[in-house]
């Protein structure tokens, strides 16, 4: 894969920056329950889950609007939506006990002890007739899927044969549910789920329908529109014109890769420098192609461009988490992201 220079450069507009006085572990941007607001939903290394407003966060205001106890763990994983279709969208937490909380109207609705490994990765996945669950992976190499009310399928990914030499357990590090092109051409949901052994597994219907080998250990991934087809130099066969879906792999090397059709290009996309633990895709600001932005063992947000980077974000120390809010067509899309040092900071991008 190789690509063309580009001339993009993006600048950073700050739009707040907090010091909170709680361990962050992993937050959201989206509105939740029945509120009016645009919350900043965070969660504790002490197991709680706070909600601010964003417009007071962002006019020096602080006030915790809505305090939810988890009564487990420290908070390792957090998605917010409408899986019960009671009450708007809910708050869904993992934590280090192996416990899954689900939390409606604010309050408890279910709770799951899944395992007696730490949550580390959840997600919502979505089925072409519309149907969603919460999919968990834990420190022990399990995928879990479940509903409110029920467990529905549980995945060891250390069953997988392996030709490589004598048998290692393995531990997800990361995952993704993302919509991606079948051998038709159809778009079909499907689970990625990486290993500490350089497999990625693609999981549909709560069965590994394919194990792909990595040329680094994965430990982020996101979807979009990362290389225009005309700059990749690959076969006819290889990019989908219908559905051109492509993920992001970011690696502990700093390498990153993107996989298409389910091949993984042969060279490195772009490269950060360091262990990248955080991925998203930022809406093109004019043009087609997404932004990636980046953060791991680095104090800095890196903005990719075509395997370019373009913009770095000075932090104060290593990002450990982020979201992205996209109000509309009228407003710039925020980046809400969480530091080590417990500061919460807002910005966005601004082509320079």
């Amino acid at each position: 894969m190789k690509l063309k220079e580009n001339g993009h450069v993006v600048d950073f507009l700050e739009h707040f920056k907090r010091k909170l006085d709680c361990r962050i572990n992993c937050l959201k941007v989206e509105r939740c329950f029945r509120e009016s607001f645009t919350g900043l939903v965070l969660g504790g290394e002490d197991g709680l889950v706070r909600v601010y407003d964003m417009t007071q966060l962002t006019q020096g205001n602080q006030p915790v609007n809505v305090l939810l106890e988890t009564k487990g763990g420290p908070i390792q994983a957090l998605a917010i939506h409408d899986i019960t279709h009671f009450y708007k969208e809910d708050i869904i937490t993992g934590d280090s006990v192996g416990m899954v909380t689900i939390f409606c109207n604010e309050q408890i609705l279910s709770r799951h002890s899944l395992s007696k490994s730490t949550i580390k990765c959840l997600q919502i996945y979505t089925d072409a007739l519309g149907n969603c669950y919460i999919v968990v992976a834990d420190d022990a190499g399990y995928i879990y899927a479940i509903q409110p009310s029920k467990q529905l399928w549980r995945i060891n990914i250390n069953n997988v044969h392996t030709s490589r030499g004598p048998l290692e357990r393995a531990s997800v590090t990361c995952m993704l549910c993302v919509p991606l092109p079948n051998g038709t051409g159809q778009l079909c949901s499907y689970i990625l789920a990486a290993d500490d052994k350089r497999r990625l597994h693609v999981i549909s219907q709560g069965d590994i329908v394919m194990t792909i080998h990595t040329p680094d250990t994965v430990t982020a991934m996101c979807c979009g529109l990362f290389i225009a087809e005309e700059k990749l130099e690959a076969g006819p066969d290889t990019f989908s014109h219908q559905h051109p879906v492509q993920v992001a792999l970011g690696c502990t090397s700093g390498a990153l890769y993107i996989l298409q059709n389910f091949t993984i290009s042969e060279e490195e996309f772009g490269n950060a420098g360091c262990h990248i633990s955080q991925m998203l895709s930022h809406p093109a600001v004019n043009g087609k192609i997404d932004y990636l932005l980046c953060a791991g063992h680095f104090s800095a947000l890196q903005v990719f461009l075509e395997g370019k980077q373009i913009g770095s974000y000075e932090t104060p120390n290593w990002v450990n988490c982020m979201d992205i809010l996209c109000p509309g067509k009228d407003q710039r899309p925020q980046i809400v992201f969480a530091c080590l040092d417990n500061s919460v900071h807002g910005v966005s991008l601004a082509e320079g």
